[in-house]
């Protein structure tokens, strides 16, 4: 239930910001509930759920967008915000155990965490967005310039593997 209720998060933000648009990506167990939840708050006219589309097309709508909401609360890397940072678009994530997104986050100046995967939550945080307009879209991308190396695959891939210790030889 998670993507659904971004549904109720555009509707619940766009009382205070009526420009506001949401575009849900992707498929699986949830677009049915998803598409419901849009009909159920009545924003058919401002939020949208193509399910996968092009590559180019999703990658246009990221870097046009207001921001990411993730509202997963286990995600093992969180590559998406990153790649949100890449082009300047500040993310929400939820707070979480299991949620490793959180960790790219420092909040207001590249997004926001937020307590739950709530429609009020996530609203709020997408308000927030709203309202920190050029500046917070300018201290996301100047965030990820300043952790670009650290988040890259080599360093990922190092860090991932000094985990596992030295190898050993196999006889």
């Amino acid at each position: 239930m998670r993507r659904s209720a971004l549904a109720g998060a555009v509707a619940l933000a766009a009382q205070r910001r009526p420009e506001l648009r949401g575009a849900v990506y992707g498929d699986g167990p949830e677009r049915e509930a998803v598409r419901e939840a849009i009909e159920r708050h009545g924003v058919g006219d401002r939020v949208v759920a193509p399910g996968f589309v092009a590559a180019e097309e999703l990658h246009e709508a990221l870097r046009t967008a207001l921001c990411l909401v993730l509202p997963s609360s286990r995600e093992g890397y969180g590559l998406v915000v990153v790649e949100a940072a890449s082009l300047g678009v500040p993310a929400i994530v939820v707070a979480a155990p299991d949620n490793a997104a959180v960790e790219f986050i420092e909040e207001g100046v590249n997004g926001f965490v937020v307590a739950d995967a709530s429609a009020e939550s996530l609203a709020g945080a997408i308000v927030a967005v709203a309202e920190g307009g050029a500046r917070l879209r300018e201290s996301t991308a100047d965030w990820f310039a300043a952790h670009a190396q650290e988040l890259s695959l080599d360093t990922s891939l190092k860090t991932v593997l000094a985990g596992y210790g030295e190898p050993s030889a196999v006889a």
